[in-house]
């Protein structure tokens, strides 16, 4: 009897067991769905707070883009209007003969493109100048023939400027060099005088760069209106199709020091043509490839001539009397000119 009692003591207390511990199964199968549901529902709000969160900071970012983008917007003063009366570059080029190389020589020394150089040509009479133009490291526009050695102290083919640098090293310790930026202010100041662009450049791609720098600072100083006064030279068609698809300039030189030119009377007329074509003031060649001959082939054509670079001035008489227009020249003045 005891044995019995026992066994179903026992028989018990296995179902109590197995009844507790289905249902601990059975709660912390609920407890399980009840985390996940939770799980989930975290989750879901963390997406929707990071979803917030991220509209603020775009919401954020584009207030601060438009702050900015304004405070560049005011900072750039508005463009100003042609001065009533001023002249334009082909208007100036047909009164002239001479145009100053390099903005004209300092103190007898060629080929600096420096403010002083400028100062003494103007002060002489000379109102055309032409401007070499090369790039700074950093991407501006300075005026410099090319970046050989020997007249920045630094400065060489394998040691470019930024512009910064440029601008803090006097040319042969006392010559004061001069940016684009600084060309345009001193064509500001100086009303009547036109400038003829050296860019020297030709590759498509660095064509394109040099000429946004030139157009992206007129346009910050607010000074678009001085390319008027600009004579852009330009050195083959393609180069003409570059630099005028960026920006149609009022007045364009064709120089050929760059482009091939068979020296015949056909050849001239082919260059002369193209210039008639495109709407191109001038044309410029060397010294000695002028042709007397040419003479009747640009005049009929309307096409006026320069030539490069001649310091002599009876050779300059000789070649205006020729039937050239003008001529490059380092060192000659107006007064040269006379008699």
């Amino acid at each position: 009897m005891a044995k019995k009692t026992v066994s179903r003591s026992v028989v018990f207390y296995k179902r109590m067991i197995a009844a507790v511990l289905a249902v601990v199964i059975l709660a912390l199968a609920g407890l399980s769905g009840y985390l996940a549901l939770g799980l989930r529902r975290a989750r879901a709000e963390l997406d929707e707070a990071q979803g917030k969160l991220f509209d603020i900071e775009v919401r954020e970012m584009e207030k601060r883009a438009e702050e900015e983008a304004e405070r560049l917007r005011s900072a750039i003063p508005p463009e100003q209007s042609k001065p009533e009366g001023e002249r334009g570059a082909a208007e100036i080029l047909a009164e002239h003969t001479l145009v100053a190389h390099a903005l004209g020589a300092a103190e007898g020394v060629a080929g600096l493109n420096c403010l002083e150089g400028f100062l003494e040509n103007y002060d002489a009479g000379v109102r055309v100048f032409e401007a070499d133009l090369r790039m700074t490291a950093d991407g501006f526009v300075v005026l410099r023939h090319d970046w050989s050695e020997g007249l920045q102290e630094g400065v060489g083919p394998t040691a470019i400027p930024t512009l910064d640098e440029f601008l803090s090293k006097p040319i042969l310790g006392k010559y004061t060099p001069l940016s684009f930026r600084n060309l345009l202010l001193l064509m500001a100041q100086y009303s009547d005088i036109c400038i003829v662009t050296d860019t020297k450049l030709t590759d498509a791609e660095a064509v394109t760069a040099q000429f946004r720098s030139m157009l992206d600072e007129a346009h910050r100083l607010g000074l678009s209106y001085l390319f008027e006064r600009m004579a852009v030279q330009v050195y083959s068609p393609d180069h003409f199709a570059v630099v005028d698809g960026l920006h149609h300039f009022p007045c364009y030189i064709y120089t050929l020091y760059q482009d091939s030119f068979a020296q015949t009377e056909d050849a001239f007329r082919s260059k002369c043509i193209f210039c008639q074509e495109h709407d191109i003031f001038g044309l410029a060649l060397w010294e000695d490839w002028w042709d007397a001959d040419y003479a009747p082939i640009s005049d009929w054509r309307e096409i006026r001539v320069f030539v490069h670079t001649v310091n002599d001035a009876r050779a300059a008489q000789r070649l205006l009397r020729s039937g050239v227009g003008a001529v490059y020249t380092d060192a000659l003045k107006p007064a040269d000119m006379e008699g």
